[in-house]
């Protein structure tokens, strides 16, 4: 008899006392969090992993949108030793395209001790058992065999799904399942043994993933750990991911400069404030920068065009003084005034010249025009005809008339009165005041500046080199070239007479001017330094630090952005540091070591010595991981094999289930469990063996049990009977149309037991009154099939009343001890051969003389009494000479 593991306290010596006093020792969130595994059963909810992950990211100094909850320690009274709900699995039902299950398909199952389900190859069996492995506890190489297909026969029709029906102490409950979904939590406790697990437990190791005694709080801590730890690394790839590395600033030169050694040593310390030191780059940097790249980019030439342009501006500078003193305001009234001057005395000469004039023969005497003829008249004179005389020449020396020098006729008495008063107009103060006045006018014109460089062709080219040292003083210096030519038209309008309006005022930046030129000589200097190697070596020195500073400059946000970053990504670490499982995991296999090895390693061997397997030279050792303790099968053999090679089938089969009965054994909150097919490969003493166990098991919990294997189903069935269980039992068949069908009249008639035989002999034949009145021909035909299932229920007694199942057909199991109970007195001998002879008589076919009558429905109720009678009889007889025997009654 395996006794039950207990999983409380008393199992060891108190391993939650050590979880105790280890928790003590962890960091606020792992006390918190073993608290919340030890009262919740290790099921968290999001709103427990969300406020231990708020706890860890506190503590490490990130960012949280609400306070942490406070920290409740754990402690033993936090543990409830691990008691699960329990569930009783009820059933399945409501099965749809499930293999070639008919529609609807159901199954109930015994809510206590064992069930039975008894088919055929072919009859459905394995429909059922593939839904219950994919959506229990089952082992399974690759998830994919798990898959349940539909009717690959047929059309089909929808998704597989069934319902599930379960009873966790609040009355049946149906949990839906659907092909390919998650497990149920609720169905986890449900552990499902098939072909496919028995091979990983042969190869795979048996694994138990929840341990007992408490003993899963490290592995269930580290299982949390995992899980925070992915959900926080999912945000730090969010938050931090590479963006430290993009944000890092990058200079097209890698030089050694006060910026690129800055940017190098960032942390999360720097301060804002050293940050901005760093970064300051002013308009006087900028200046700099621009001084420097100019020396540095000029040679000979552009030393050579600077002195051009400080002499542009310089002459600049000349004229706009100079348009300062000669078309100043004053100025041009006072060429105003010289205009009217001259204009008022030459109309006093024309009035004169008019008087004078005014009965000669043509007009204009005194005009422009008329001086100029006259002036032309008398260079003629004087230079050529009348070299040695004063002009006019009226008569010449010997007294004659004079020739005129425009006609060239001698001139007559009124030509030359003419030529005398013209000469004496000419000679008038009104005359030469207009003159005077004229010519005043005349000189001022020529006296104009010409402001060559205002209007010099390369004026704009000029102001544009000014304009990129100090585009201010460009504009000035090109409002004051408008205003200066303007001013110069403006003055010749005044001499001519001409209202030109008023002209734009004249602002001339002296200063402004005068310090350019001094930078700009500064400049012609600096250019003359940089062409010897050691002054240019400074300036491209500081060329450099001005360059990266700008650069850097330009950057600050990202500098802010990049410490920051490093503040989280610390933050981060730290937080993920506290979700390394290294220690946990240490520890968790320190307590499965001190509290649970041997009890694994002693289950194992008692359970490989109920299935005859002890001899094996296999055993456990412990291969522990991060969130379960595994104990792999070892075959103890230097031979590299996996042990399904090693051993025979029945003999990995019996391994099997050793191991799959260890861990239900051990594993905490194990519950119903579900064996398909168990003595596949097994020989018949051994499946024997297998039937106790699962007979003794069905004891602890409710065990549901599929076979195909009839011998096995009645020794399954037999040895629950001995140790008070009752089995339910199920026969499932299959047709052309569909598998998974029940048989209406229970198990198939060979498999049942004499007692239930009789039963059913009692149900079926019922009705044979009725049919006895109504149809005697019919009756006889039902009777005698009936007489036929009493003979057959007379030959299973010889087997299983008379000699106690000591040799059964089909099996080689000769079960020696059960001699003890054997014994045939004569008068129960005579009772059997009397029945079994009037069963015969009945039940084969008879003359049709009608010399052996049709027995009457009372006269079969006496025969199946008679029959009831008799295996009481045999059985009160068994256990009389068992009595008499003691010294064969069992140790």
């Amino acid at each position: 008899m395996v006794a039950p593991v207990n999983s409380g306290k008393g199992a060891c010596l108190d391993p939650i006392a050590d979880i105790e006093a280890w928790s003590k020792k962890q960091s606020a969130w792992r006390q918190d969090c073993l608290r919340r595994l030890a009262v919740t059963n290790g099921e968290l909810s999001e709103d427990d992993l969300g406020e231990l992950l708020t706890m860890i990211k506190a503590a490490a100094g990130l960012d949280v949108p609400s306070p942490a909850p406070a920290v409740t320690p754990f402690t033993k009274e936090h543990f409830g030793g691990g008691n699960l709900q329990p569930i009783i699995l009820k059933g399945i039902a409501n099965l749809q395209n499930i293999n070639r299950l008919t529609p609807q398909a159901e199954m109930t199952f015994c809510p206590k001790a064992l069930t039975v389900i008894y088919g055929r190859n072919g009859s459905g069996k394995s429909g059922f058992v593939r839904i219950l492995r994919t959506a229990c506890r089952t082992r399974i190489e690759a998830a994919a065999k798990l898959k349940v297909l539909g009717n690959v026969y047929g059309p089909v029709t929808g998704p597989q799904s069934a319902d599930i029906i379960i009873d966790a102490g609040q009355g049946d409950v149906p949990v839906k399942w659907t092909s390919g979904m998650p497990a149920s939590p609720e169905l986890m406790q449900v552990a499902v043994f098939d072909t496919l697990a028995a091979q990983l437990y042969v190869d795979g190791g048996s694994h138990i993933r929840y341990l007992p005694f408490g003993l899963a709080l490290p592995h269930r801590l580290n299982s949390v750990c995992l899980l925070l730890k992915q959900k926080l690394e999912a945000e730090k790839a969010v938050v931090v991911g590479n963006k430290i590395a993009l944000t890092a600033v990058s200079f097209p030169i890698p030089r050694d400069t006060g910026a690129q050694k800055f940017n190098k040593v960032i942390t999360r310390e720097t301060s804002d404030a050293a940050i901005d030191e760093a970064c300051a780059f002013e308009s006087t940097h900028q200046a700099r920068l621009d001084e420097v790249t100019a020396v540095l980019a000029a040679g000979s030439a552009a030393s050579a065009d600077l002195s051009v342009l400080v002499h542009w501006l310089e002459k600049i500078s000349a004229e706009c003084a100079l348009t300062e003193a000669a078309l100043s305001d004053s100025a041009l009234n006072e060429l105003r005034q010289l205009h009217v001057s001259a204009a008022s005395a030459q109309r006093l000469a024309e009035l004169s010249a008019t008087a004078l004039f005014i009965d000669d023969p043509l007009p204009g005497i005194g005009s422009e025009s008329w001086r100029a003829l006259w002036m032309a008249a008398r260079d003629y004179s004087v230079t050529e005809a009348y070299t040695d005389r004063s002009f006019p020449v009226i008569k010449i020396d010997d007294g004659s008339d004079a020739a005129c020098v425009l006609c060239q006729q001698p001139l007559s008495a009124a030509g030359a009165d003419r030529m005398d008063r013209f000469r004496t107009y000419m000679e008038d103060a009104l005359g030469k005041a207009a003159r005077k006045a004229k010519s005043a006018v005349e000189k001022a014109m020529e006296e104009f500046p010409l402001l060559p460089y205002f209007h010099s062709e390369d004026f704009a080219d000029r102001l544009e080199q000014v304009r990129k040292r100090d585009e201010q003083l460009a504009k000035s210096l090109q409002k004051v070239g408008t205003a200066a030519l303007e001013r110069r038209n403006h003055a010749i309008a005044c001499l001519q007479g001409i209202d030109a309006g008023t002209p734009d005022e004249l602002d001339v930046p002296h200063q402004t001017v005068k310090d350019l030129i001094g930078k700009l000589s500064d400049e012609i200097q600096a250019l003359s330094k940089a062409q010897n190697p050691e002054e240019r070596e400074t300036f491209t020195a500081e060329h450099a630090e001005l360059e990266d500073r700008k650069a850097i400059a330009a950057s600050r946000d990202t500098l802010i952005a990049r410490r920051n970053l490093m503040i989280a990504n610390a933050a981060f670490d730290k937080a993920l540091e506290e979700l390394q499982t290294r220690a946990i995991t240490q520890k968790a296999n320190e307590l499965v070591e001190t509290h649970l090895t041997q009890a694994v390693i002693s289950r194992f061997d008692l359970e490989r010595a109920q299935f005859d397997i002890s001899h094996l030279n296999v055993g456990l050792s412990r291969k522990s991981g991060q969130t379960k303790a595994e104990f792999e099968i070892d075959p103890h053999t230097k031979l590299t094999k996996l042990t399904s090679e090693i051993l025979s089938e029945g003999e990995q089969r019996a391994l099997a289930l050793a191991g799959f009965l260890t861990e239900v054994a051990l594993t905490d909150g194990s519950g119903p469990i579900i064996i398909d097919d168990p003595v596949s490969s097994l020989d018949r003493d051994r499946g024997l063996k297998v039937a106790k166990r699962l007979a003794e098991e069905a004891i602890h919990r409710q065990v549901v049990v599929f076979t195909h294997d009839i011998i096995f189903f009645n020794e399954l069935c037999r040895e629950a009977e001995e140790r008070g269980i009752e089995p339910v039992t199920i026969a499932r068949f299959s047709d052309k149309n569909a598998a998974g069908k029940i048989d209406t009249a229970g198990m198939v008639w060979k498999g049942l037991k004499v007692t239930k035989r009789i039963g059913r002999i009692k149900n079926d034949s019922a009705h044979l009154g009725k049919l006895y009145e109504t149809s005697p021909s019919e009756y006889e035909v039902q009777v005698k099939g009936h007489y036929g299932r009493l003979r057959d229920t007379y030959e299973r007694t010889v087997e299983e009343i008379i000699f106690r199942e000591i040799v059964q057909r089909g099996s080689d199991v000769v079960q020696t001890q059960m001699l003890r109970y054997v014994t045939l007195p004569d008068d129960l001998a005579i009772r059997f051969y009397e029945g079994m002879t009037r069963t015969n008589t009945h039940s084969h076919d008879n003359p049709a003389s009608d010399t052996v009558s049709v027995p009457a429905p009372d006269e079969f109720k006496a025969d199946i009494a008679a029959l009831e009678q008799l295996i009481k009889d045999l059985k009160d007889a068994g256990d009389a000479a068992e009595t008499a025997r003691p010294q064969m009654k069992k140790k």
